[in-house]
């Protein structure tokens, strides 16, 4: 990725803003700073690798406006000592740990030495009902080790590195899978013997999200997989006034629509690539695509046409 050089505050100050959403950035009164950010955008997801000389970077109440972009970032901390703070809770970073905060909200990063983090900038509604997931894990670090999370590690350190290298295509669905492996890593944190139907509700979503490619995925499906019964799960899942069918519907239609708009999939017929996500019948799917996007499957192939 592109890297700049920054020299003095307002510079990286207006650089990070830009990158992400208004932030205030302050350093040790007897220093400088010193600084550089690199970072693409791919599909919607912000990647950056930022190294830098001490600072504390806050977002307040006067930073947080209603036309910014609404993003939960996942920062993996690589160097130096520093800590975050969000809702109350804060935590101290190590190098390797993962931690996630909101845009939305206030919040407040420090950093007492020379220090590297890449960033992930994740749009909430990409992450649909998983962003409240991730969010009752703010400021709360996971540590590395076996696991997703060490997965999600080596998946960020090496997309940082290499993301200029590969078509705009492969880029995206690096993208996807990063997202879907960060909704991994935080589910596969939350304790499965805490019996909280909250909990439950978390890892059905991440399940589902994981298995939307079988056809076989339905509410009786899911209900047998988790031991539950389907009048249970619906009655789960109508807490948050949500139906799991629709649910996964729409997050099916949406990576339809993805591969539908993509040029590098132009020679796969559309029957394919409804197949690929777990929809064998695709008898009503321009009109479910046209409620959801207003346009046809037709309409979209000839709208991502060269």
């Amino acid at each position: 990725m592109r890297r700049n050089d920054y020299e003095g505050v307002e510079q990286f100050e207006a650089a990070a803003s830009q990158s992400f959403v208004p932030l205030r950035i302050r350093v040790p009164a007897e220093g400088g700073l010193h600084a550089s950010l690199g970072g693409v955008v791919v599909d919607g997801v912000v990647i950056s690798r930022i190294v830098s000389t001490p600072c504390k970077v806050r977002r307040d109440v006067p930073e947080i406006g209603s036309g910014d972009r609404e993003l939960v970032k996942i920062a993996l901390h690589r160097r130096g000592r520093a800590g975050v703070e969000q809702n109350g809770q804060r935590g101290s970073l190590r190098p390797g740990d993962l931690v996630a905060y909101d845009t939305s909200r206030p919040y407040e990063l420090r950093y007492w030495d020379d220090f590297e983090t890449f960033v992930i900038g994740i749009p909430r509604s990409r992450l649909g009902l998983n962003a409240d997931l991730i969010g009752r894990r703010c400021a709360s670090p996971l540590s590395p080790g076996p696991g997703v999370g060490q997965v999600v590690s080596s998946c960020i350190t090496g997309l940082g590195g290499n993301l200029e290298e590969v078509s705009p295509a492969a880029a995206m669905h690096l993208a996807d899978a990063l997202v879907s492996l960060i909704i991994s890593a935080f589910t596969d944190a939350v304790p499965s013997d805490t019996g909280t139907t909250s909990d439950l509700a978390d890892r059905i979503l991440a399940y589902c999200l994981a298995n939307l490619a079988d056809p076989a995925l339905s509410v009786g499906f899911v209900a047998r997989r988790h031991g539950i019964s389907v009048r249970y799960l619906q009655k789960l899942l109508s807490q948050r006034d949500m139906s799991l069918a629709a649910w996964i519907r729409r997050e099916r239609l949406h990576r339809i629509h993805r591969d539908l708009s993509n040029p590098s999939l132009a020679n796969r017929t559309t029957v394919e690539i409804v197949a690929r996500w777990g929809i064998l019948d695709p008898t009503h799917l321009s009109r479910a695509l046209k409620a959801e996007f207003g346009r046809t499957a037709q309409e979209i192939r000839r709208a991502a046409r060269p």
